[in-house]
């Protein structure tokens, strides 16, 4: 039964034996608590057996998880064969980090190199390299 629907059809039982205020009022003192603590008990017998019923599930989802654990076998780990592939993965990315780094520096040193030109002073040399006319 949908426990929302339980719930109601308690409710409601609850609600059509419970005594109006003008009886409680006509009560006497003794009757009024013995009514009283009747009501306590019926409310707390339902919340109980709710309470045992929701236990009771959780237990019968909880065994027939294992149940379905123990028919599929231990759950699958990673394999050796996937690990091996991650593992080679990881040192590609190394390898290509490490070769991107040695460009970088081959790089900038050739380039600093390269744009360094030495010119002697002393040697009059070709003017119009520096001057369009």
């Amino acid at each position: 039964m949908d426990p929302r629907r339980q719930a109601q059809l308690i409710n409601q039982m609850l609600e059509s034996s419970a005594k109006s205020e003008e009886e409680l009022n006509k009560m006497t003192p003794e009757e009024k608590k013995e009514y009283l603590r009747g009501r306590l008990k019926q409310k707390m017998f339902f919340s109980n057996a709710k309470r045992q019923t929701n236990v009771q599930k959780q237990q019968l989802q909880e065994k027939m998880q294992e149940q379905l654990q123990e028919k599929a076998g231990p759950t699958p780990t990673k394999t050796e064969a996937q690990k091996e592939r991650n593992r080679r993965k990881r040192e590609k990315k190394r390898e290509k980090m490490r070769q991107m780094e040695e460009e970088k520096e081959d790089n900038e040193s050739s380039d600093s190199m390269d744009d360094i030109v030495l010119v002697d002073p002393n040697e009059g040399g070709n003017e119009s390299d520096y001057h369009s006319d």
